[in-house]
C-alpha cells in the first residue's frame, strides 16, 4: 500500500450517471443537502474559501454552488457593490441559493442554470473560481475540458480553488468507491450524489495552471483541496 507517488498517475474509477439523472436526484437532495452532506462538507469547504484569499474587490465565480453555504461566504467577504456569480445543474438547488442569499440581505449575485462544460460567460471576467464536490463526480473525459473552462474565464493571474471528495492511497480501493461500484448505476446520483474520490493535482497541471499544489483533509469521507492560479501571459478568447 502506498501514498500517492507523482510519478505514477493515481487511480480514479469511472463516474456513472447521466447529466439528466444527476439533475433529478440534486433537485430531490435540494430539501435535504444543507443537513444531511453539509455538515460533511463544511471543514473542507471553509479551509478553501480561507486558501482562497478572497478581497473585497475580486469577481467571484462559484461553480456548483448546491443550496449557496458557500456563496454566502464570498457574499460577506467582498464589497456590498461587487455581484458574485454562481452555477449550478440544478434549479431547485439555485432556489435554494437564492434564498438563503436573500435573506441574509444579499441582493448581489448572478446566478446561472448551467453545464459547467459550457460556462455562460466571457473569457478573462473572473479573479477568482471556486468550485466544491463537483469534479468528483464528472466522467474522467469531461474534466479536462471543464478545467479549460475555467481557465478560460479567469483572468491572468486569477485563482482556481477545487473541493473534492479524495483518498489517500493512490492504490486501495476505499469503501466509498466499493459502494459506488457495488450499486446499480441509477441509484448512485441519489445515494451518493455520483461523487466519488478523484486526483485533480495532475490534471489542474496539464490544463497550464502554475502554483498548483494539493491539501489532503480526512475526515469521514476524505477530501482534497487543490489550488492553482491562471498564468499571467495566458488569455483566452
Amino acid at each position: 500500500m502506498t501514498k500517492i507517488d507523482p510519478q505514477e498517475p493515481p487511480c480514479m474509477i469511472e463516474a456513472v450517471g447521466t447529466t439528466e439523472r444527476i439533475r433529478r436526484a440534486y433537485d430531490l437532495w435540494s430539501a435535504i443537502y444543507a443537513k444531511v452532506a453539509g455538515p460533511l462538507e463544511h471543514g473542507p469547504r471553509l479551509r478553501a474559501l480561507e486558501l482562497a484569499g478572497i478581497q473585497p474587490l475580486d469577481i467571484v465565480l462559484e461553480v456548483a454552488v448546491g443550496t449557496g453555504a458557500i456563496l454566502l461566504e464570498v457574499l460577506k467577504r467582498v464589497d456590498k457593490r461587487k455581484i458574485v456569480y454562481g452555477t449550478d445543474l440544478s434549479p431547485k438547488m439555485l432556489h435554494k441559493a437564492r434564498q438563503l442569499a436573500h435573506d441574509e440581505g444579499h441582493a448581489n449575485l448572478g446566478l446561472y442554470r448551467a453545464d459547467a462544460r459550457q460556462l455562460p460567460f466571457r473569457g478573462e471576467a473572473f479573479d477568482v473560481i471556486y468550485s466544491s464536490y463537483f469534479l468528483d463526480l464528472l466522467e474522467l473525459k469531461d474534466m479536462p475540458p471543464v478545467l479549460d473552462g475555467f481557465k478560460r474565464v479567469l483572468r491572468p493571474g486569477g485563482r482556481l480553488v477545487l473541493v473534492n471528495l479524495s483518498k489517500e492511497y493512490a492504490d486501495k480501493i476505499s469503501w466509498i468507491e466499493r459502494f459506488y461500484l457495488w450499486l446499480p448505476a441509477a441509484w448512485v446520483p441519489y445515494l451518493l450524489g455520483s461523487c466519488r474520490p478523484v486526483f485533480m493535482q495532475e490534471l489542474v497541471e496539464a490544463q497550464g495552471f502554475i502554483e498548483v499544489k494539493r491539501e489532503f483533509i480526512r475526515g469521514l469521507t476524505h477530501s482534497e483541496i487543490v489550488t492553482a492560479r491562471k498564468p499571467s501571459n495566458s488569455w483566452h478568447r
